[in-house]
């Protein structure tokens, strides 16, 4: 009995493990200050990022609008393999 029981908790750890692990690979992130605003477009850490139909969010989940992105302020960009998926934007208070 003791032994279907460690079995069952080894399972279901490595199956829970396995998962997540494959979760984080498709989602990456980009942290940074906008450098430049160019229409659709922003640039953080040297690289462009287009965000045309991207959600745009504050930290607490609120969208926000377009007019708020701003050279100078900090952004969480993340991304999947089909491009830019959401950008945080934090307070203008908030810098790295």
């Amino acid at each position: 009995m003791k032994r279907n029981i460690l079995v069952a908790v080894v399972l279901i750890t490595f199956i829970s493990l396995s998962v997540s692990h494959a979760y984080e690979r498709e989602i990456r992130t980009v942290e940074g200050l906008i450098e430049s605003v160019s229409g659709d477009s922003i640039r953080v850490r040297g690289s462009y990022y287009h965000f045309n139909d991207v959600p745009l969010i504050d930290p607490s989940g609120k969208h926000i609008p377009k007019s708020q992105m701003k050279v100078g302020r900090k952004v969480e960009i993340f991304l999947q393999k089909k491009g830019v998926d959401t950008i945080l934007i934090y307070p203008e208070y908030m810098l790295e």
